[in-house]
Parts: C-alpha cells; structure tokens; sequence
C-alpha cells in the first residue's frame, strides 16, 4: 500500500469520525445549555471542528498531488522508502518515549495539582515545568509567559466564558 493511498484512508477516517461526532455524540450526550455562560458542547465543537478542517485540507493537498500528477514534497515524507534519493526524511513518524514522558508528567500533575491548589498556582507552575521540559532555561522569560499566560486563560475562562476556574479560588 502506498502513503497515499494509506493517507487518504485515515483522513477518511478521522472525517467519518468528526462527522459521527459533530452530529450525532456532541448533540446526543452533551448536557442542556443552562442559559449563562459558554454551552457545553462549545469546546468539544470547537475541538471536533478543528480535527475536521485539517483532515480535510490533507485531503485537498493529496488530491491535488494525484489529479495534478505531482509528488507530494520530499520534505513533507516521514516514510523513507517513499522517497528516491533517500533525503529529506524526517524523524516525525518516530516516537520519543523520553520527549512524550517529559511533556507528559507535568500534564498529569496539572491534572492533580488544580483539585490540590486551585488553577492559578497550578497553571503557574505547570507552564514553568513545561518551559523547563522543552529546553527554556531563561527563569525571566518563563516567569513573564507562565504569569501572562495564566492571568490570560484566568480571565478568558471566568469572565469571557463566565465559567467558574476549577479547584480552590486565590482571587475570590
């Protein structure tokens, strides 16, 4: 089976999928709206829609490249045996169980320490843990992002949302 041909049927797939879920689960499962703040059914929409739209485009891209009769870019292959000259291979197919545990566990210790010390402190922290993570050694810069960051998903949530931040409250 060729990558095309590999491609087109997971996009398929993953299309098949957003439109299971975009309308029939989100409208079947999610909750009524209770008339204030953000509906249920907005992120998992959102979510869904996003998945849907790239899916799509990567169906466009390789139907272009079939009906015009052009390979798609060397640089854009992750499998080596599609490519002639054996260059432009990227390692973007390979799994790094060391780099996927290293963003990972400060995932799962957000997830536990919102319940424990409210979002505020927990999002902090975690955004300093992920800058750290990924290489960021500039205390500075991932002090201003992580309080940035965090102030911003704080008011966005609470008062463009309307919906209350989880865990314990540090500004109420």
């Amino acid at each position: 089976m060729t990558r095309i041909k590999r491609d087109t049927i997971a996009y398929l797939l993953v299309v098949g999928f957003c439109v299971v879920m975009l309308s029939w689960a989100i409208p079947t499962y999610t909750p009524a709206y209770p008339g204030y703040g953000a509906s249920p059914a907005l992120v998992t929409n959102v979510a869904v829609g996003i998945m849907l739209s790239m899916a799509i485009l990567s169906l466009l891209t390789i139907a272009i490249s079939v009906f015009t009769n052009k390979p798609l870019p060397p640089e854009e292959s992750e499998f080596p045996e599609d490519l002639k000259d054996g260059g432009g291979f990227t390692q973007v197919g390979r799994v790094n169980i060391m780099q996927l545990g290293r963003i990972m566990i400060p995932c799962v210790l957000l997830l536990l320490a919102i319940d424990l010390i409210g979002y505020a402190l927990a999002s902090f922290a975690y955004l300093m843990i992920l800058q750290y993570a990924i290489g960021n050694r500039k205390w500075l810069q991932s002090f201003v992002v992580s309080v940035t960051l965090t102030l911003l998903l704080y008011i966005i949530m609470r008062y463009g949302f309307g919906v209350p931040v989880p865990g314990p409250q540090l500004f109420e």
